[in-house]
């Protein structure tokens, strides 16, 4: 999945809990999260006092929950898997797990999405 697809699937999927989404569709969106809160700050330091970046922040909290959760339906986990950094030690596996490559074939949680979209 290429940048703007990743973006919009994203934001497709706001409300979206259930599917799958790949490594690429993960990643992409967290790095169009994280440069748009670059701008964004650098933006509010100038201009709006911080509240444009504070909305921002609230608008992206649903589609950042729901795109973790899919990404762990991807590798055959369930979406409760999200709250494992909130035991500290759990960060590592955390982030190791949205690292690992999605199962190949489908799974309980649908098709694998990158065979759909080709």
């Amino acid at each position: 999945m290429e940048f703007p697809q990743a973006i919009e699937s994203g934001f497709k999927n706001y409300f979206n809990f259930t599917g799958r989404a790949s490594r690429s569709e993960f990643w992409y969106f967290q790095l169009f999260l994280v440069l748009a809160g670059f701008a964004l700050t650098i933006i509010d330091a100038f201009a709006t006092g911080g509240m444009l970046l504070s909305l921002w922040n609230l608008g992206i909290v649903i589609p950042s929950i729901s795109i973790c959760v899919r990404r762990f339906h991807d590798i055959g986990r369930t979406g409760w898997w999200i709250l494992l950094p909130f035991t500290i030690i759990g960060i590592i596996p955390y982030i190791w797990m949205l690292c690992i490559k999605g199962d190949d074939q489908h799974n309980q949680f649908g098709p694998n999405p990158l065979l759909q979209t080709i």
